[in-house]
């Protein structure tokens, strides 16, 4: 059986909806790149769908795992300890599991964006626009 993936794009949430409509638009970006993946976004705080009720949505998708994949720049507590209990993982693995549509669904968790060079190019590029 091959498997049919999830991305669970997750940021922090904001009662400004353009900082949460920046996250939908980056999962949709995602899901237009890569049809072969269900994309969806969820939240940790004052926005909605929650991650909890991101995660469910994947109910009826027939997705086999779940990669939760945080959109932010560094780690900090949402990502070492709230959205790791959010997912109920395993702190040992980082890893967990969901039910979706009867069946224990496997979900791991991506690293927070970190210093990375296309991030450095896109900085550059924003000074470059008001240069």
């Amino acid at each position: 059986m091959s498997e049919k993936i999830g991305i669970l794009a997750i940021g922090h949430g904001s009662r400004l909806p353009y900082n949460n409509q920046v996250v939908t638009e980056i999962a949709n970006m995602i899901s237009d790149n890569h049809p072969e993946y269900i994309v969806k976004a969820g939240f940790m705080e004052n926005s909605e769908p929650t991650v909890e009720e991101a995660l469910m949505s994947f109910e009826g998708t027939g997705v086999t795992k779940v990669a939760a994949v945080p959109v932010f720049l560094a780690s900090g507590i949402h990502i070492t300890k709230d959205i790791p209990a959010i997912l109920k993982l395993d702190p040992e693995t980082n890893e967990g599991e969901v039910q979706l549509n009867g069946k224990n669904v496997k979900i791991v968790y991506g690293k927070p964006l970190g210093s990375d060079k296309l991030i450095a190019e896109l900085i550059f590029k924003r000074a470059q626009e008001v240069i």
